[in-house]
């Protein structure tokens, strides 16, 4: 089935309302504007807290700014994981996939916030209005957008039996082994990478998370797989390579 026509019955599943209201309800707790997009870039949810800058900027940049989020489905579709991004005007935005039944059927696209650091567009009365968040609770964010849209792939948590070689089809031996021990999407990446032997500074580096983001996660994925140390968990990655 066509990414596309996964859609409505994901939302039809969960229930259209319910996940309007928890976009509203993300979006106010963080001060940010979010939407779910279509893999064709059409917004499938109703705007929360839009950001009226942003609005203004489109409204006059229209084809920059559809350029600059069509460049960045595009990454997200590459690569299928979150990644945040600096548009034109210096505010930062995320895109996170939603996977159903192992594909991207959507994405949740927000942000429109100053990172303390960043340089806006000075003396436009709108900018004044634009929220100022710390880089570790932006990143203390999309954890929670990540992991919470974790649980709603339900195919990826619950194991269905009879589509198990279908839905495994593009996952390594090891991402079965650590999906029986409940690992969330994030967790799987980084269960992997640390399997790769890479460092919690590269592992950081390629999903974009702080390092002790990573260490956090390496620690929850431990403690799910009942091992002391991650030299423990790269060697149970080489045992059932083995095998």
């Amino acid at each position: 089935m066509e990414q596309t026509q996964l859609f409505p019955e994901w939302a039809k599943t969960i229930g259209k309302e319910k996940i309007q209201a928890y976009q509203d309800s993300f979006a106010r707790t963080f001060g940010i504007s979010l939407c779910l997009l279509s893999l064709q870039g059409k917004t499938l949810t109703i705007w929360s807290n839009s950001s009226l800058f942003c609005y203004y900027m489109m409204k006059n940049n229209r084809l920059r700014c559809i350029q600059e989020r069509e460049n960045a489905m595009k990454s997200i579709l590459a690569q299928g994981q979150t990644r945040t991004f600096k548009c034109y005007m210096g505010l930062t935005f995320f895109l996170s996939p939603v996977f159903y039944r192992g594909k991207i059927i959507c994405m949740a696209y927000g942000g429109g916030v100053n990172l303390g650091s960043d340089t806006i567009c000075a003396g436009n009365k709108l900018a004044d209005n634009i929220t100022v968040m710390s880089e570790k609770k932006f990143s203390d964010m999309l954890d929670l957008m990540q992991n919470t849209l974790d649980m709603l792939d339900f195919d990826a948590s619950g194991e269905k039996e009879n589509e198990g070689a279908q839905t495994s089809c593009d996952r390594s031996a090891n991402e079965y082994l650590f999906l029986k021990h409940k690992l969330s999407r994030r967790e799987l990446d980084i269960a992997q990478a640390v399997c790769e032997c890479l460092s919690n500074k590269q592992i950081g580096e390629k999903l974009f998370i702080s390092e002790k983001t990573v260490k956090s996660h390496i620690s929850n994925i431990l403690a799910k797989m009942d091992m002391k140390d991650r030299m423990q968990l790269v060697m149970f990655c080489k045992e059932h390579n083995k095998e």
